[in-house]
């Protein structure tokens, strides 16, 4: 697999520590003899191409972020007539031929000469790719006349060889795209230079730096750590926003509707009271699960270099006044529980933590050194949280409010909450 994030400069690789055993397999290689089965399956019954009508949403970079003009959002109930693409979804006809799921798995098909790549708004067009489909043919090897992706590395090879992060022919022709976007001169002072490739037996032998690409918005050298927004505030190139501005006022009639239309702090959602036990001893706190403090993105926190960093297991982190309230000491077993789940861990009892918060490092392994709650369950940071959903999380079709592939929400703060913290009394 392989691993680069705007959290950091450099493209890395995770390989094998020691060969799949047995009849153990890499994912690629078990879904690929799915893919296999599966077609001949289709092949035995019948299946052939079929149309499907999918849906897909208002994407932001696309011509559905102006669909619905000063966000006004047309009511069907009111007399508005339903229109894919405007004030719904759009609606799609999809052509899959499942007698074909294998060779399609297994190679890289001609698509990409066809239609291009691209990502946030800044495409290549196809005939400009064809050097670069021509050059992993050479590298992967090839599968009826395409480039194989009948590998493991073949597939992450295929990843790093379309990326502007990683190919230097890519990144050039991702630049010239968005110059003529924004009228303005960028390949010559951003672009790389020469033809190199980063590919994965080079980011094997020691992490990479990614070239700066478009599709971001930092710039990063050696000289210079990744800047975010960089290219916006040295070249001039608009903000992905309504204004081509850095937004902080949104005019769309349900910000204004909620009270949001500025930055606005709301406090969580009160949770639901204890049941008949009553709160027997516990102390309401708010439930924060912020990104791990010693960890990173990719690792668990329960690998042995990480259970080194601090005491060994989940930890979560309270207030000293707070823990001398239900008689917690450093270092004790406690839990943490709502309507939503529990979690057990040991309390880290501190002055660095103001007083009414809870937190609870995220990444951690829920049955690793971890005692059951009195609810009979393990547990981890995430079991008393839940993603609430409300509408203006849910605006489409205005510029920068429209639906972007993460998950519902712009971060995690629609998982904040309350727990009940108190002593676990029975370990085991």
């Amino acid at each position: 697999d392989i691993s680069a994030t705007d959290m950091h400069p450099f493209v890395h690789t995770f390989n094998e520590a020691v060969p799949p055993q047995f009849e153990s397999r890499t994912d690629w290689q078990i879904f690929k003899a799915i893919a296999a089965e599966f077609t001949r399956l289709a092949k035995a019954r019948g299946l052939g191409g079929v149309k499907d009508v999918v849906a897909t949403p208002l994407l932001h970079d696309t011509p559905g972020e102006v669909a619905q003009p000063f966000g006004v959002v047309v009511d069907w109930r009111e007399g508005g007539e339903p229109r894919p693409g405007q004030n719904m979804f759009n609606l799609v006809v999809v052509e899959r031929d499942y007698s074909k799921i294998y060779d399609m798995f297994t190679a890289l098909g001609p698509r990409v000469v066809k239609a291009g790549i691209g990502a946030k708004g800044v495409r290549i067009p196809g005939d400009e790719l064809k050097e670069v489909y021509e050059d992993l043919k050479a590298a992967l090897g090839e599968r009826d006349g395409m480039p194989s992706l009948e590998h493991d590395k073949n597939v992450a090879n295929a990843i790093l060889y379309l990326s502007p992060e990683t190919n230097c022919v890519v990144n050039r022709l991702a630049w010239r795209s968005l110059e003529k976007i924004v009228g303005k001169p960028l390949a010559d002072a951003l672009a790389c230079e020469g033809d190199e490739v980063i590919d994965f037996d080079t980011a094997t032998v020691q992490p990479r730096r990614v070239y700066v690409s478009p599709t971001w918005s930092g710039i990063e050298s050696e000289r210079r750590r990744y800047t975010a927004f960089a290219q916006n505030v040295e070249f001039g190139i608009p903000w992905r926003t309504l204004t081509g501005r850095q937004t902080f006022y949104l005019d769309h009639p349900w910000m204004l509707e909620f009270g949001e239309y500025m930055p606005t702090y709301k406090p969580p959602l009160q949770p639901e009271e204890p049941g008949p036990e009553g709160v027997g001893g516990a102390l309401k706190l708010r439930y924060l699960t912020p990104h791990g403090k010693w960890n990173i993105h990719s690792t668990y926190f329960d690998n042995w270099f990480m259970l080194t960093m601090f005491r060994g297991g989940p930890v979560i982190w309270l207030n000293e006044k707070d823990a001398a309230k239900i008689g917690v000491k450093d270092n004790d077993w406690i839990e943490a529980y709502n309507e939503n789940g529990a979690a057990a861990a040991r309390a880290v009892v501190t002055h660095r933590i103001p007083e009414g918060v809870a937190i609870y490092y995220h990444a951690t392994d829920k049955t690793i050194y971890t005692p059951l709650t009195t609810r009979g369950t393990r547990g981890n940071h995430n079991s008393p949280t839940r993603v609430y959903l409300k509408p203006t999380l849910m605006i489409g079709g205005y510029a920068q409010l429209s639906w972007g592939m993460n998950y519902f929400g712009p971060t995690g703060v629609n998982r904040d909450t309350w727990v009940y913290i108190k002593r676990l009394e029975n370990v085991r």
